[in-house]
Formats: C-alpha cells, sequence, structure tokens
C-alpha cells in the first residue's frame, strides 16, 4: 500500500480484532465531494446562522443546511 509505514501496514494486517486495531485516518474524516471535470471539490462553506440554523457545534443539522444551501447554488 502506498504511503503506509511497514509498521502501520502491519497493525491494519493483524489478527486483532477491530476494537484493538489502531483506527485508520480514512475512518475518521469524512467529505461529501463532487466531480466536476477533472477535479473534485469538497461541497459546503461558511455557515451563516440566519440562514442555515442554530449553532453547527451543538446541532448537525445545521451543517446538513449549509451544505444543500451551497449546492443550490452550485448547481443554479
Amino acid at each position: 500500500m502506498s504511503g503506509v509505514s511497514s509498521d502501520a501496514l502491519d497493525e491494519l494486517c493483524s489478527d486483532k480484532s477491530s476494537s484493538e486495531r489502531l483506527i485508520h485516518f480514512n475512518n475518521i474524516l469524512r467529505f461529501a465531494i463532487l466531480k466536476k471535470e477533472h477535479s473534485f471539490m469538497a461541497i459546503g462553506g461558511k455557515w451563516k446562522g440566519a440562514i442555515d440554523g442554530g449553532d453547527p457545534s451543538a446541532d448537525e443539522s445545521t451543517l446538513i443546511h449549509t451544505a444543500k444551501r451551497y449546492l443550490r447554488i452550485f448547481f443554479q
């Protein structure tokens, strides 16, 4: 696997249960992306409380509202 050290590869391929293994970086971060022509771009933008709703650190739905708002702008 490109970019993975031999120690990390051994850890990922070990017989340990999933609860004993190290958490892989790709399983921590999640991004919604769009493919436009030959490039990728993340969906979303700056949160606006008056439009998107309450505090995003307390209510995850505001992040969804923000992403939807930027998608509407992108596809118009």
